[in-house]
């Protein structure tokens, strides 16, 4: 009986410490195949979380509670968000990128999420259409270099084209960062 009871109460404290041992963390990780990532600010920017397609998050830590400001999808998946902790309260359901959850009416008030499978063939060849593909990231940074320095890119372009691909970087990063260049400050 004794044993049954140390079991019992050990299993019951495993299942209270778990949760706090899988809890989500802001910083920088590697993004899921089918899954989404959760940004602090907008446009992709900024510590952000993952989750793969199938995991959900019922009560988000107090650091990330009410603070996710865009949403980036990735393979087959699509997002539910709770304005309330245990997937309560209202709810939208995301099927694409947001840049921006304001534009939404959801900047900074999810407290809940739900990351989900989808299998629809429709919704994954228009997420391929909007894949980033290193075409697509060489005429973000070209189309920055054009608006920004008034020139085609250079050899020195590659470094902004990989942060399009991989960090998610939009047009206006690499204006951002162009115009902290010197060539950008001689010109003016």
């Amino acid at each position: 009986m004794r044993l049954t009871r140390t079991l019992i109460v050990t299993c019951g404290l495993i299942a209270a410490v778990a949760p706090a041992a899988f809890a989500q963390r802001w910083g920088h990780e590697r993004v899921p195949r089918d899954g989404a990532c959760f940004y602090r600010d907008a446009d992709f920017r900024g510590e952000y979380f993952c989750l793969a397609a199938g995991r959900s998050v019922g009560e988000l830590p107090r650091e990330m509670n009410d603070a996710i400001s865009s949403v980036r999808i990735f393979g087959r998946a699509e997002v539910v968000v709770f304005r309330d902790r245990r997937f309560t309260g209202r709810s939208a359901r995301f099927e694409g990128d947001v840049h921006n959850l304001r534009r939404e009416n959801w900047n900074d008030t999810v407290s809940s999420l739900e990351v989900r499978q989808v299998r629809s063939y429709g919704q994954e060849r228009e997420r391929e259409r909007n894949e980033m593909t290193p075409a697509r990231a060489q005429d973000i940074v070209r189309r920055a270099y054009l608006s920004v320095l008034r020139r085609e890119p250079d050899a020195g372009s590659r470094g902004y084209v990989e942060r399009v691909l991989h960090d998610h970087w939009t047009q206006s990063d690499v204006e951002r960062e162009l115009r902290k260049s010197d060539e950008y400050r001689r010109r003016r």
